[in-house]
């Protein structure tokens, strides 16, 4: 398959991605514009900020329910008493045939953690944990290399970019339940319990992990963060051919032509058959 043009504009998840398919660490992700979003985020806005933002942008959560994340993250307490928080990644992709999730931890590490940093400074959470699927081996390493580079660069760690904001990061693999993909579960799971998901209310946003609030995200959703705060709103808004914001990843395979990672400028793309991928996606 030829080599495709990736930009911004086309592909504002994926552009960085190498043609020999070698992960992205963290010198030549800066010199491409990384962590660029982290530090307008971190030294230019307030949390409740970037909170509004990422609302304003309409990104939603692209892990299946499709909830405003914004919305998601004003659901945190605003009491100033509750400092301990925590950011979860739900990177525990389950389902038959995905694997979107794992093309951009294995070899677009940083933007996770990027996008992790951002998310974790507008929830006011000091600690966070990638719960990642155990049969992701490649991505788990990736991660914890890219969790270390970013740590001794500084943009991990203690007082981040000079703002006295403290933020940790780590990598949990999971067992190999399907039921960790709910976010309960999930949580029960990252605490040493049985996978079980949890009745509802309280949610996790007033009691999760440890009973302490806490944030579920999905690695798409986050990955979407750095792009909204370093191009701004309306950048995001208009990336879209649909009334949906940004772009989604899609993967094809199976009885199709080509069996890739889409990345489609329409959130519900327009199929022929089976045959043909998206007429609105482009092969990353």
């Amino acid at each position: 398959m030829k080599n495709i043009i990736r930009t911004p504009e086309t592909h504002p998840l994926t552009w960085r991605l190498r043609d020999d398919k070698q992960p992205v660490w963290l010198d030549e992700y800066r010199s491409k514009n990384g962590y660029e979003g982290a530090r307008k985020a971190l030294t230019g806005l307030s949390p409740d900020e970037i909170v509004n933002q990422v609302k304003d942008a309409g990104l939603k959560g692209r892990g299946g329910a499709g909830f405003s994340t914004g919305l998601k993250w004003s659901l945190m307490p605003k009491d100033e008493s509750m400092n301990i928080r925590y950011l979860l990644c739900n990177a525990d992709e389950m389902e038959p045939g995905t694997y979107k999730d794992r093309l951009l931890m294995e070899q677009l590490p940083h933007l996770l953690v990027e996008g992790m940093l951002i998310s974790a400074f507008a929830l006011k959470a000091y600690r966070g944990y990638i719960f990642l699927r155990g049969e992701y081996i490649e991505a788990a390493v990736n991660l914890r290399r890219a969790i270390a580079e970013a740590t001794e660069a500084g943009l991990l760690g203690k007082n981040i970019m000079g703002t006295g904001f403290d933020f940790e990061l780590f990598v949990h693999t999971g067992a190999g339940r399907y039921i960790c993909g709910e976010e309960t579960a999930l949580i029960n799971s990252l605490e040493g319990r049985r996978a079980n998901p949890r009745s509802k209310p309280p949610f996790p946003a007033t009691s999760g992990a440890w009973g302490k609030p806490t944030c579920v995200n999905n690695v798409e959703t986050l990955c979407n963060v750095p792009a909204i705060l370093a191009n701004g709103v309306e950048w995001y808004q208009n990336i879209s051919k649909s009334k949906d914001a940004g772009t989604k990843l899609m993967g094809f395979s199976g009885r199709v032509k080509i069996r890739a990672c889409g990345n489609c400028r329409s959130v519900l793309p327009r199929v022929k058959s089976l045959k043909i991928t998206p007429v609105v996606c482009v092969t990353v």
